[in-house]
């Protein structure tokens, strides 16, 4: 196991090229302004729901891409197989909120497993991170 420091950037982000690094930068210093913040946790879900295309691909190019690995657990081999290379971990999220039937609870139950499963596999993977609340009645 590697020595853990949260000083040393350079290590920490030698996987990114400086164009990610300056669009990583953009989107937090946006984030990190309230009024950002506010509009675009009202207006955001409003525009999903619209279905405009080019919302999704916005928001796929910067929120997602900075902070989720995949939506399949096969995507996020890919990504912990390059952070691997620099000794840096990756945390499975798995975070659905419970629904009203037995189906959905048994579909999240088998999703959490085989996240499990699939961490237990992959030496990149060292936390599964999930919502116990997908597992009982919203």
């Amino acid at each position: 196991m590697p020595n853990i420091s949260f000083d040393n950037t350079q290590n920490a982000f030698a996987y990114k090229t400086d164009k990610e690094l300056k669009k990583a930068k953009f989107l937090f210093a946006t984030m990190g302004l309230p009024f950002f913040v506010s509009i675009g946790t009202r207006i955001t879900p409003l525009l999903i729901k619209g279905k405009l295309p080019f919302i999704n691909k916005l928001i796929r190019n910067t929120i997602f891409k900075q902070f989720v690995g995949g939506e399949t657990l096969e995507e996020t081999k890919t990504v912990g197989e390059v952070l691997g290379k620099y000794n840096v971990q990756v945390i499975l999220d798995y975070g659905v909120e419970g629904k009203e039937n037995d189906a959905d609870f048994i579909r999240t139950a088998n999703a959490i497993k085989e996240a499990i499963y699939f961490a237990k596999d992959n030496a990149a993977v060292d936390i599964v991170c999930s919502k116990f609340t997908g597992l009982i009645p919203f």
